[in-house]
């Protein structure tokens, strides 16, 4: 029997908080062993650690639980976790409280996540979930959080052995230093669509990918100003602007796509097959000929499934021209595919910009690097 979805997203896990363990002693004296604990039945499996798109070392658990155990209303479940630093430091301690709707009679399990951030080095984490019973569930496990070979191009933006809870951006104070490169006005465009282009569903990672390489890129930039705009090119819409846009409203664009539905199709845009082109010269177009001309327009986002190119004259090519760049985000699996052009590729070409491929997050730091070097300042169009 399928479970309700409000169960699914509820217990998605990843939004911990850290606590103050004083405030909740009762609480967190779960998590050593008692001998009159009643067990709860979970399988607990530990992922990571590894570089995400917002440069910092994310790990997590993966949790399966019967859901048998909860048959009824008003069930609810504590999950905490305690990470302590090797060698010393302070342990940080997490938590998160799911209410559960009423569940029915079923032999279903539901697999629920969860995530923190760390700074290289060693921990030990210790996890239990505590349900309104006082059953138990824990597990112990040890990460060694460090780069790769391929990944030490990119610096971490936590310090060595520190940890936070999940979050899509960190805290101002962890901000690179921008050595002696000039702030910069910024415009970025962001194709909000699957990593897969052929996939009709927008998925929860699809989002994350997004919003976390957003959010590095606003804290790694030395931008003046920030000027962003989230579209789609299936749907031919464009679904958010905001100018002088800053980190703390990410929030916004995260909502902004939460509407995206791409399993259906407007019949306003099947009677515009050339529709995406449209919405591609006009974001250009508008950069072009607003009253701030930015230093730099950085398209951001996956391939998408469009290869046509904008026809002649479709583009203006005004006296000062902005430097265009397009990250373009593709799947590890598509490494082996030989690479097309898409319309977005051919349409930053033609303005004289340039495209990098995006496969992980070295990648992206290595990508975020060469724009800091070639962005500032406009350059005179070049004369046909």
């Amino acid at each position: 029997m399928r479970l309700p979805l409000a169960i699914l997203l509820s217990t998605a896990g990843w939004a911990q908080s850290i606590m103050d363990p004083s405030a909740f002693p009762r609480l967190i004296s779960r998590l050593e062993p008692r001998w009159d604990d009643q067990e709860l039945a979970c399988s607990v499996s530990p992922y990571g650690p590894g570089l995400n798109f917002s440069f910092r070392i994310q790990a997590g658990y993966m949790v399966r639980i019967p859901m048998d155990q909860f048959a009824g209303p008003r069930h609810a479940w504590f999950i905490l976790v305690r990470i302590t630093p090797e060698g010393g430091g302070k342990p940080v301690y997490l938590a998160s409280r799911t209410r559960l709707p009423v569940v029915p009679k079923t032999k279903a399990e539901v697999e629920i996540g969860g995530g923190y951030l760390l700074g290289e080095g060693a921990y030990q984490v210790r996890w239990a979930m505590v349900d309104d019973r006082g059953r138990v569930c824990r597990k112990d496990w040890r990460i060694d959080a460090k780069l790769s070979r391929g990944e030490r191009r990119a610096k971490v933006a936590m310090s060595p052995h520190t940890i936070a809870a999940f979050s899509l951006v960190g805290s101002p104070r962890e901000r690179r230093d921008h050595d002696d490169t000039a702030p910069f006005n910024l415009t970025i465009l962001m194709h909000a669509a699957p990593i897969f282009p052929r996939r009709t569903h927008f998925r929860v990672s699809d989002r994350m990918l997004l919003l976390s390489s957003l959010g590095a890129l606003l804290e790694r930039l030395p931008a003046k100003s920030v000027r962003l705009v989230v579209f789609n090119l299936d749907q031919q819409k464009e679904m958010y602007r905001k100018d002088d846009f800053e980190i703390a409203l990410l929030d916004q664009v995260a909502q902004s796509m939460n509407d995206l539905e791409l399993s259906s199709v407007d019949v306003k845009v099947l009677e515009k097959p050339k529709g995406h082109i449209d919405l591609l010269a006009d974001l250009v177009n508008r950069e072009l000929r607003g009253p701030k001309l930015p230093d730099a327009v950085v398209f951001l986002g996956p391939s998408t499934r469009f290869e046509d190119k904008l026809p002649n004259g479709a583009v203006e090519k005004p006296e000062l021209m902005p430097k265009f760049f397009y990250f373009q985000y593709r799947p590890l699996l598509r490494r082996v595919v030989s690479s097309g052009t898409d319309s977005i590729t051919a349409a930053v070409g033609a303005l004289k910009g340039k495209t990098m491929i995006i496969y992980h997050p070295a990648d992206f730091a290595k990508a975020i690097d060469q724009l800091e070097k070639l962005a500032p300042p406009p350059q005179p169009a070049s004369k046909p």
